[in-house]
């Protein structure tokens, strides 16, 4: 049985780590660099890693994963906010405790 791990941002390693997985965070693509590095030499069979860590790191992981069938590397899209304006959370609360749409002028 080989090991999973989680390399990403630090706003989503504590989602994985309250689901169990093995998480370590990274502030850039050089430092998702050594630790897939150190995974690889560990003897990991899965990572995955935030795309944003990924980006232009193309040419160095090919050659740490050289010859290798592990470990697979799968990119995990980033997670973006989808924040609503002031208007339209007001008017969602108002929805919903009322039971009807008010427009806002």
């Amino acid at each position: 049985m080989y090991k999973v791990a989680v390399i990403t941002d630090s706003e989503t390693a504590t989602g994985f780590r309250l689901a169990g997985v093995e998480v370590r965070e990274a502030a850039a693509p050089e430092d998702a660099l050594g630790l897939i590095r150190e995974y690889t030499a560990a003897g990991y069979g899965l990572l995955i890693v935030n795309e944003d860590l990924l980006r232009g790191t193309d040419d160095a992981r090919a050659r740490i994963l050289r010859d290798r069938d592990l470990p697979v590397v799968v990119p995990l899209p980033p997670a973006r906010a989808k924040l609503e304006s002031g208007e339209a959370y007001i008017a969602r609360l108002v929805k919903e405790h009322i039971g009807f749409a008010v427009k806002l002028k």
